[in-house]
């Protein structure tokens, strides 16, 4: 296992997470790197990786804790040169490729990690100050509030942290939340908002999924042991889901927000609506 991570924000590929390990060594998610490259089966382009090039560490995602499958730098070039588009200009895959080459294993060797660039002044966040502002005029909102947004947005701990590239960004992101009314914050019913009982039906769906791949990590090892023809099936449904699974937590907690649970018709499985407010995971199956 690795012990940390750092996610690495470019606005190309989305979000591209790389661990780093103490030494030398650096990895890259290969489901994040087999993404980049249009390799729609990250299992088995794996397969024909070296023990060497492959490995696993422990992420803790909305999903809750899990494994990822790894690749090293010599992975990740073995991977590139098995895709035909890393060398067509303007292709995606050759975007990502330059993108690794050129600026995060440069960056890596001269500092250790991957450095995203200094931090922006307080004269050069004068746009997004000014945009936050008007939300927070609009909305009703708290200062905080509103740049925790931002925070969350672009995974950041700091609004100094955006580089000069994503100010722009940040500021269209929060126009947009002014124009079509994402703010955190109760807010007036509209007609299309789903009813307590339909919630809590989807909140029941969201708990059995979330609590289903948990169980198919745990037996996986068992499985692959025995050499079951169900392991390979079982680590699927116990990693491929994870990133769907945390988006429809986003979605359902947008949706739930103002959900009365003390109506007659409101939630019934109080224990599922616990784990999807606080991102709890049941630790054992045998607990759920």
């Amino acid at each position: 296992m690795l012990p940390s991570e750092t996610m690495i924000w470019q606005p190309e590929f989305t979000d591209k997470t790389l661990s780093r390990k103490t030494g030398a060594v650096q990895w890259f998610v290969a489901k994040d790197v087999c993404d980049a490259l249009a390799l729609t089966n990250s299992r088995k382009a794996l397969t024909a990786l070296d023990d060497d090039e492959k490995g696993v560490t422990l992420s803790y995602t909305l999903g809750g804790e899990q494994n990822l499958s790894i690749v090293s730098e010599s992975g990740m070039y073995t991977l590139v040169l098995r895709c035909r588009d890393a060398v067509n200009k303007g292709s995606v895959p050759h975007k990502f490729r330059k993108w690794v080459t050129a600026e995060v294993l440069p960056s890596i060797r001269k500092h250790g990690e991957y450095v995203k660039g200094k931090k922006t002044t307080v004269e050069e966040r004068t746009p997004l100050r000014d945009a936050v502002n008007m939300l927070v005029g609009k909305k009703g909102l708290r200062n905080d509030d509103a740049y925790n947004m931002v925070h969350q947005r672009f995974g950041i701990d700091s609004i100094d942290e955006l580089s000069i590239e994503q100010i722009p960004l940040a500021v269209e992101y929060i126009h947009r939340v002014v124009l079509e009314g994402e703010f955190i914050g109760k807010q007036e019913k509209s007609t299309n908002e789903l009813s307590a009982k339909e919630a809590n039906s989807l909140v029941w769906l969201w708990d059995y999924a979330n609590r289903s791949q948990a169980l198919f990590r745990e037996l996986y090892p068992a499985l692959k042991q025995i050499q079951s023809n169900y392991s390979g099936r079982c680590y699927d449904y116990g990693h491929e889901f994870s990133y769907v699974i945390g988006m429809a937590r986003d979605v359902l907690i947008n949706h739930t927000r103002d959900v009365d649970i003390n109506e007659p018709d409101g939630p019934t499985n109080l224990s599922a609506w616990m784990r999807l407010k606080n991102k709890e995971l049941p630790p054992s199956p045998h607990h759920y």
